[in-house]
Formats: structure tokens, sequence, C-alpha cells
């Protein structure tokens, strides 16, 4: 069999229905309500000695249903955002409307538009529920969210910081900054980077301090780190640091800023920070699946799909070039390219989170025996499991009906090591060091 009959054959086995996953899973994304965002950022009102929540809402247009009006089109949606203490009980609640009219039917599916909402309570410093409840009086679908909240006493402190939001942009109108947050965290599309912006309280008369901000990636390695100094000299003073993300692949990171006294004799690495705060946030370009949380991951979990060479020439090249490496391989095997989404990539890192979640032990459940079958021929036809028999080690056997296909588990060390007893080497040369 030649390597592009082997790797045709391969590709054909990728548009099986994922028959199991859909049963496992639960409905598609699509039926499972709106897709919205929310934070909430924790601020210092010195005047009332209470903190202040400021609670953000962002809903994009795709997520809502238009209807078409004589001139317009139009959707709304009710949102009921309940505060309780920490005993459960109701606090403070806001209950509003939002509508939307827009004139353009293009804007209303736009991917990037969205409604921003924006609720504050002064509050106590102390433990609260904060619960989101969202509806579209349309569709019925809704949206509900819980969240626990600690929220500190940054009046006690002699130097503190709030909580740190990421910005999509500011304005300026006259002599003020308009901020405007990014709610979900996903900084693809501010490609000259991306800024935060938060409060510290300087009740120490500091006049300058320095801030170390450093990125790090999941694995918790500093993939970057700058040291800056901003002139303070007053108790309360709002701050912007810049955060370079042109080096960052796709995957999910942490931004942490420490802020030290400029007067510090030992190096800044070294030294005791006045205050610390760090937040999440990611690098996820529209189009790729949302299970791809890390660019180099993905790669190499494309090991049953790619030739060594193509993987190891993504891997090597530098992050701008490894992303469009990687959106030209998928973009060759998309079966609808006129369109945004890519089924066929959808389909493949579908069947590779599947596989880790459900086949890993000591390894990951892609690199595993059963996750490399499941993630070349899709949900088996039929499973018989036989995890007790007296006169054998536990096995299975996964049937391919379509295929005319059978495997055969075999764990021999009692562990969940099912290991493959009659290996598809034959077809597939490529296999996870």
């Amino acid at each position: 069999m030649t390597k592009l009959t082997r790797y045709l054959t391969a590709l054909a086995c990728l548009i099986v229905p994922l028959r199991a996953l859909a049963q496992e899973e639960g409905p598609p994304p699509e039926e499972q309500g709106p897709r919205v965002y929310v934070e909430s950022l924790t601020f210092w009102d010195d005047q009332t000695s209470e903190c202040r929540l400021d609670v953000f809402l962002e809903v994009p247009y795709e997520a809502l249903h238009f209807t078409k009006l004589s001139n317009s089109f139009h959707a709304s949606y009710n949102v009921t955002i309940d505060i309780n203490d920490s005993t459960g009980k109701q606090f403070t609640e806001r209950y509003f409307t939002e509508d939307i009219d827009t004139k353009n039917y293009e804007e209303s599916v736009s991917p990037n538009a969205a409604k921003l909402s924006q609720k504050s309570f002064p509050l106590k410093p102390g433990r609260y529920e904060l619960v989101l409840i969202l509806n579209d009086p349309v569709t019925k679908k809704s949206f509900n969210m819980k969240k626990n909240l600690e929220l500190p006493n940054l009046g006690i402190e002699t130097f503190a910081m709030s909580d740190m939001m990421i910005v999509n942009r500011i304005d300026t109108l006259k002599d003020k900054k308009a901020v405007y947050p990014n709610i979900s965290g996903n900084v693809a599309n501010l490609t000259s980077g991306f800024y935060l912006f938060f409060e510290v309280y300087n009740r120490i008369g500091l006049d300058t301090m320095k801030m170390i901000a450093s990125v790090r990636n999941l694995k918790g390695a500093i993939l970057q780190a700058d040291t800056l100094r901003e002139p303070l000299g007053v108790p309360k003073k709002s701050v912007f640091v810049k955060v370079d993300n042109s080096k960052l692949v796709a995957g999910e990171y942490t931004v942490e800023v420490k802020c030290l006294s400029a007067k510090t004799a030992t190096p800044p690495s070294e030294s005791t920070p006045l205050a610390t705060r760090s937040r999440q946030f990611t690098v996820h370009w529209r189009g790729l699946p949302v299970s791809i949380v890390d660019l180099d991951q993905a790669i190499d979990e494309m090991q049953y799909v790619a030739d060594k060479s193509v993987i190891e020439e993504m891997k090597n090249a530098p992050p701008e070039q490894k992303r469009e490496l990687f959106k030209q391989f998928w973009k060759k095997l998309d079966p609808t390219p006129s369109t945004e989404r890519n089924e066929l990539m959808e389909e493949y890192f579908g069947r590779v989170e599947y596989a880790n979640k459900h086949f890993s032990h000591y390894i990951d459940g892609w690199k595993t025996d059963m996750g490399m079958v499941y993630i070349i021929f899709g949900a088996p036809s039929n499973v018989e499991r036989h995890p007790f028999e007296i006169d054998s080690k536990p096995y299975e056997i996964w049937t391919y009906y379509e295929q005319n296909r059978e495997f055969v588990f075999v764990d021999a060390t009692g562990f969940g090591d099912y290991r493959l007893q009659n290996p598809i080497w034959d077809l597939w040369r490529t296999r996870p060091h």
C-alpha cells in the first residue's frame, strides 16, 4: 500500500460519525444555550471603605436570535445577577433587559459583534456567591453561572493592588481614558500586544515603583518577563501595563505582575514584592477547535494524520510561521473550504480530546493503543469487555463493522494499560514516542 493510499484511508476513517461520543458527551454545542462570557473584578473605594465588585457580561451577537422588523433586526435577553452571602442568603439582586437593534444583517451574525454590560456592587470585604442567569425569551435558551468570591480587605494594606483587567481597547475622551475590557480573555486578535489595567493603593507614599510583568505557560515555565517603572506620588493610581504576545502560539497562559519599591537595592527577581496579582489569558484563533489550548501539543497530536517530517517542520518553526503551517496543513484537508469551520480538524481533535479523557493513565490518552485506534477509526461499532475472566487477563474487543476490522486489547499489568494485540502498523507507520 502506497503512502498516498495509507494517507487517504486514514482520512476516510476520520469522517465516520462519532456515535459513542455523541451518546456519552451530550448534545452538540448549538443545543446548549448561548455562549457568553462573564468576569468579576474587585476594586477599593477609600470613601466608603468598601469593595466595588464590577461584573462584566459579554454576549456575542452570534449567540442570540435576531428577529427581522420593518427596517432593522432586533434581539433581547434578560439577566438576573444575585449576590449571596457566605450562608447562601441573598444579599442583593439586579435584574435588567438588554435590547439590541441593528439595520445590518451581516452585523447580526458577525462573530466580532457583541453586547457588553457592566453592573457594580458596593460590598464589604468577605465571602460571597455570584449567581448570573441569562434568558433569551425567543429561543427559551438560558445560561447559568455560579462563582464563589472572596473580596479582600484592600483598605488595611499599606500597599495593595486591585484585580487586573485585560483591555480590549483604550479610547481617549477629552482628558479621560475610556477602557473597554476583554471579557473572554482571548487575545489572539490583539496582535500588537495587549494592556492590563489595575489600580494600586499606595498608602506608604511611594514616589515610584518597579513592576515585573511575566508570562508563564501551563507548565509554569516563564516565557517572557519585563521590568517596568511607574511614577506614583498619589494614594490611588490607575496603571496600564503592556504585554507582548507576538511570540505566543495558541495556548493558555498566566500573566503575573509584581509591584516593588523602586528604591530596593536587590535584583527585582529576588525582592519581596509589595503586592502581586495574576490572571489567565488565552491565544485562540477563530476556526480552531476549542479543545486546542496548546499549539505545540496539538502538533504532536497530529502524528496519526501527518508525516513525521511535516510535524518536525512545524515544531521547529518560529511561532508566527508555526501557526501558518498548522493552518495551511488543515486548510488543505478542509471538506468545506468556503466556510470558517473545518469539520475534519474539529473531528480529529475531538477524538484526541475524547482519548485523553477516557484512555489516559501514566501517559496521555492519545498516546495509548486504545487512543490511537479511537482517533484513527472513531468509535467502535461494538465493544466486548471482559474485566474479570478467571483464566485470562482483562481484555476488550473492539469491532468496526464498516471497516471489517477487529482489535483486541489486553491489560497484562492489571493497571489499566490495555495493549493492542493485533498491531496496525501495516496501515499506519506513525507512532508517538
